[in-house]
């Protein structure tokens, strides 16, 4: 099926529809945030966009991270406030590693857009911990919009290592609280699991490999969406200095003012092909998918945060204030630079992989992620 959908057609399909809802002008949410544009969720469920991953056994298109890399490209461009990321990683979760009968309940209803989905990843912090009975106690902090989240994907720590449960928002001993957050176009939670029971058909047992390919998909995610706002961002930019004028000329004609945009221009196109690049691999389940994954997130956010500084700078004064849509491309990339594992994690991860590759005795590194 993959083959039949051509990327860049599903690209310009998708950033159209975008384009014709948002208009020339991006919304500025008050200082609470977005948090969740309902509307939009919805009418991607409608076009069939969050179908695009889901096995077509269950009603979805079967398709593969490139284009779902284009559907996180795009609405990165448009800050849109939906947690795609998240909802599709719980998707591949329960497709690759799930039964029958969890399939069945849950991939129908996210292909509609009736399940949203909160992610967790291992990290550096101590887990949950799934005891005696099947309850799991602990505490997840800061995870992506688990306020508007009908699931919740969370590692707990097992006698038999470490699994994901499957965690409905509603069920007793479940409490997530909002926490604020720089971001205005995503929302973060903390979520307490106090004696929760989950049924053993609710947890999956993934190995290292498998948690790898997590980790690799929400580090891609992450990456291309920052390729879409920078994007995004200096396409404002450039337009900006070709209007603004001083001393009689358009800002954009001095030198230096060009010179900055035309190296912001390379960097973009950097991480654009790095991120690209980063999906390609993780769909073909190449063996320096990982490496490339990691690479990916560190440099296309870490680039991002950065351009987002300076082109506020290069809007000069109109830059600093609340109503233009500048801080909101920046808070974003400062969000996306934690999200999933800090640069530093994602670097060091880069580099055990490399290095492995290189080891013929090297055991192959254990996920590390900080809590997404």
């Amino acid at each position: 099926m993959s083959e039949m959908i051509d990327t860049e057609e599903l690209r310009e399909a998708i950033r159209g529809v975008l384009a014709d809802r948002a208009g020339d002008s991006i919304e500025i949410p008050e200082e609470e945030g977005r948090g969740l544009d309902r509307a939009l969720w919805e009418e991607m469920a409608g076009l069939g966009w969050l179908s695009l991953a889901i096995p077509e056994a269950h009603g979805g298109l079967g398709l593969g991270l490139t284009h779902l890399g284009v559907l996180y490209e795009e609405l990165g461009r448009q800050l849109a406030s939906v947690p795609a990321l998240p909802t599709m990683l719980a998707a591949a979760a329960i497709a690759e590693h799930g039964d029958e009968t969890m399939k069945a309940r849950w991939l129908p209803r996210i292909a509609a857009g009736d399940c949203l989905a909160a992610v967790a990843l291992p990290g550096e912090a101590g887990l949950p911990v799934l005891g005696p009975g099947n309850r799991i106690d602990g505490a997840v902090d800061h995870l992506a919009f688990a306020g508007v989240a009908t699931l919740l994907l969370i590692p707990v720590r097992s006698a038999a290592g470490t699994a994901l449960a499957l965690i409905e928002p509603a069920a007793d001993g479940v409490s997530v609280t909002p926490r604020p957050v720089v971001d205005l176009t995503r929302s973060v939670g903390h979520v307490t699991l106090s004696g929760v029971a989950v049924e053993a058909g609710a947890l999956l047992h993934l190995d290292a490999q498998a948690w790898d390919a997590l980790v690799n998909h929400a580090a891609m995610g992450l990456a291309v969406d920052a390729v879409g706002g920078a994007a995004a961002l200096l396409d404002r930019t450039v337009e900006y200095l070709t209007v603004r004028e001083q001393f009689g000329r358009p800002i954009g004609s001095f030198q230096a003012l060009k010179h900055r945009a035309a190296d912001w221009k390379v960097k973009i196109e950097a991480m654009t092909a790095l991120a690209r690049h980063a999906a390609a691999l993780g769909e073909a389940g190449a063996e320096d998918a990982s490496a490339t994954a990691s690479a990916a997130k560190a440099y296309a956010c870490d680039t991002y945060a950065a351009f987002c500084g300076d082109a506020i700078q290069l809007h000069g004064g109109i830059g600093f204030t609340w109503e233009h849509p500048c801080h909101l491309f920046l808070k974003r990339a400062k969000l996306s630079q934690q999200l999933f594992g800090s640069s530093t994690v994602h670097k060091e991860r880069a580099a055990r992989f490399a290095f492995e590759r290189q080891s013929a005795e090297g055991d192959r590194p254990a996920p590390m992620l900080e809590w997404a």
